[in-house]
């Protein structure tokens, strides 16, 4: 599904797959995420390029899982890649297991991650970042919680989260090895602002009741959550680690 508000271009998924969001400025697009898949990145790129007439400048990534980075790494292009040091550090120090088990999962050679980072320009940042594009602030900051690396974007004044998969909306968290009073904090830190539009990791996009929402099925176990009328609908996510 695509979702348009103002510049921005929001690729969500009914089966509850990775989203992708564009930013639209006066010089080109830049991307949030990437999803798995090369081929799918760049059917959703030239969307996004023939709708607006322009190219895509650079892709922001969120965290290093594979269905959020692979997208782009793996892609044939010369991409320009922005991420946080320690995103880059997880995403150069997966096993060969790791990778041949990801290949066997998903049907496609993610065999060698290195050779891929030969032929992107990589920037990197620690902790937080500030770009000025046009008169957007595009902010970025590691918030951790769901992964150590996870990584949100606030974008200036428009008032909008690129959350990654510090929420997942109407799609069952990722929890594993994740720090949840960490992921609480950041949430209740977020909740105080009133954000026009979230672009979560997963699911539909929305405004900031997502963010209660994500807080109320993290403060609830296992048990609760399937016996609650707002979350037995949620669909499993199937992540690749």
């Amino acid at each position: 599904m695509l979702y348009q508000y103002n510049n921005l271009y929001f690729f969500w998924f009914e089966n509850g797959a990775s989203n992708i969001t564009f930013l639209e400025y006066s010089k080109g697009l830049i991307a949030f995420d990437s999803s798995l898949y090369p081929k799918k990145f760049n059917e959703m790129t030239e969307i996004i390029e023939d709708k607006t007439g322009k190219k895509l400048k650079n892709i922001y990534l969120t965290h290093y899982h594979p269905d959020h980075s692979f997208g782009a790494i793996f892609n044939k292009k010369n991409l320009h890649i922005t991420m946080s040091d320690l995103t880059f550090k997880y995403l150069t120090n997966f096993t060969e297991n790791q990778l041949r088990e990801i290949s066997k999962l998903s049907d496609f050679n993610f065999s060698d991650i290195n050779i891929n980072f030969e032929n992107k320009n990589i920037e990197l940042f620690t902790n937080t970042n500030y770009n000025i594009i046009d008169d957007i602030i595009v902010s970025s900051k590691i918030v951790g919680g769901h992964t150590t690396d996870s990584t949100i974007y606030m974008l200036k004044p428009m008032n909008v989260l690129i959350s990654g998969d510090l929420i997942f909306s109407k799609v069952h968290s990722e929890l594993y090895n994740s720090n949840i009073d960490l992921w609480v904090n950041t949430l209740e830190s977020l909740k105080k602002i009133n954000f026009k539009k979230i672009a979560p990791g997963h699911g539909k996009p929305g405004e900031s009741d997502l963010i209660k929402l994500q807080l109320d099925y993290l403060f609830s176990d296992n048990d609760r959550r399937l016996k609650d009328d707002r979350f037995k609908n949620y669909l499993l996510n199937k992540i690749i680690l």
